[in-house]
Formats: C-alpha cells, sequence, structure tokens
C-alpha cells in the first residue's frame, strides 16, 4: 500500500505517465495522486497490458510493480528497454530480492522503490525523472584516468569507448557514487553489492578486478574502513 499524504505536491505537467499494478485497491490509490500530476496518466493491470499500452501510447514516465501476472515486470521493463533508453522507468515492490536488484541496475531505473512508499517520497522521485526529462540533471560522472560514468545509461566509458563491467563491479560504482564524498564500508559494500554474502577478501578481489579495468587511482583504499571513488571534483 502507498502511504497517503498530499503534501509537497509538484506537478510533472508535461509528462505522459504509464503505471501497472496487478493490485487494483493499490492501483486506484496511487492513480489518484498520479492523474493530477501529470498530462495524462493510463494505467494496466498486468505486465502483458503494460507492453501493450507502452508501445501504443510512447509514455514519458513507466511505474510498475515486479510481481505480476502475465508477464513479470522485469521482462516488460526489458522488452521497453529494446525500444527505448530515454522513458523514465520506476519500480515499485514489496521484495527486496538480491537477484531482483542486480537486474534492475542493468535496466536503467530512476528508483527502486520498496512499498509502502510516502508519496513525498514519490514526488521526489518524479521529480528526478522529470528534470532529465527536460535536460536539467546532470548524469555523467568523471572518474581519475579521464574515465567517465553515467548513471542513467550505467554505462563507464574511456575516451568514447565502452568498458565492459560486470554486475557485481557495476553495482560497486553505483554504490561509491551513491556514498561521495564520504567512503563505502566493507559493511556497506557486503550489503549493497552481495546482500550480506561476500567475505572481505571477495570484496577485495572485486575491487582489484575494477582497478584493472579503470586503474588503480580509480577507487582509493581508506585503511582499515573500505574504499572511496576517485572524482575529479575531489582534485
Amino acid at each position: 500500500m502507498v502511504a497517503v499524504s498530499l503534501k509537497k505536491k509538484q506537478k510533472i505537467k508535461n509528462s505522459a505517465i504509464l503505471y501497472i499494478e496487478d493490485d487494483a485497491i493499490t492501483r486506484e490509490q496511487l492513480s489518484q495522486y498520479l492523474e493530477p500530476q501529470c498530462k495524462v496518466l493510463y494505467t494496466a493491470a498486468d505486465g502483458e497490458e503494460g507492453l501493450e499500452y507502452y508501445k501504443k501510447f510512447e509514455p514519458d514516465i513507466v511505474i510498475a510493480d515486479i510481481e505480476m501476472p502475465k508477464l513479470n515486470g522485469l521482462l516488460m521493463i526489458n522488452e521497453i528497454r529494446k525500444i527505448s533508453l530515454s522513458t523514465q522507468i520506476i519500480i515499485i515492490t514489496a521484495y527486496k530480492k538480491p537477484q531482483y536488484l542486480l537486474e534492475a541496475v542493468n535496466l536503467q531505473l530512476v528508483q527502486y522503490l520498496i512499498k509502502p512508499i510516502s508519496l513525498e517520497k514519490m514526488t521526489a522521485v518524479l521529480t528526478f525523472a522529470s528534470n532529465f526529462l527536460e535536460g536539467k540533471l546532470e548524469t555523467k560522472k568523471v572518474i581519475a584516468n579521464e574515465l567517465c560514468y553515467d548513471t542513467y545509461s550505467k554505462e563507464l566509458t574511456a575516451k568514447n569507448s565502452i568498458i565492459n563491467l560486470s554486475k557485481h563491479e557495476r553495482a560497486l560504482i553505483e554504490l561509491l557514487i551513491k556514498k561521495h564524498p564520504s567512503p563505502a564500508s566493507y559493511e556497506s559494500i557486503d550489503a549493497h553489492v552481495y546482500d550480506y554474502g561476500a567475505s572481505k577478501n571477495a570484496i577485495k578481489l572485486l575491487v582489484s578486478s575494477l582497478r584493472e579495468k579503470t586503474g588503480r587511482q580509480s577507487v582509493v583504499n581508506i585503511s582499515g574502513f573500505g574504499y572511496k571513488l576517485n572524482l575529479v571534483d575531489d582534485q
């Protein structure tokens, strides 16, 4: 369920939104909030209908659950990504499964929200998506050794050449950017990258693997604590 609070409303005036949710009560509840905020709102009750509506209406923003009948939300989003990389996609789910989180990283989501959520949080996420669509948001982070990571496309480039990353390497970069300018502890890396399933040695091997692709200067070791990304704006 969505926690209803109408504080800090901000209209996403110029955006068409597609909202896919199989639970009728939740769908109706959030739709009452979304409809006045956007240019037009489309709703669907399952993944197949959601994909059909996406192809028909080409909305700017998609909000979807994961566990849905007929077509899983992540599979639906994967099909959408074959059509468009610019559509802003937000996942709302009751499930915090590690495999979902890792797959979501590769689907270039705006946000992965765990139910229950507040409308204040939804407003903040929609504002982020709207700002991106209007070109107001800078998504590129410049790292040492002339590397650039795009937090939207999830691509790491060196002089316009893409560096292939594993899911764990990409998740580590995302975490280090999120924590910046503070370092990420071994514990937080274990939690966010491995879902509490890695040893300190495994984390060190992951960092070593990333440094082989990006250069040793890209990730700074904070002795006895963890790691920090060497962003150029630190210089």
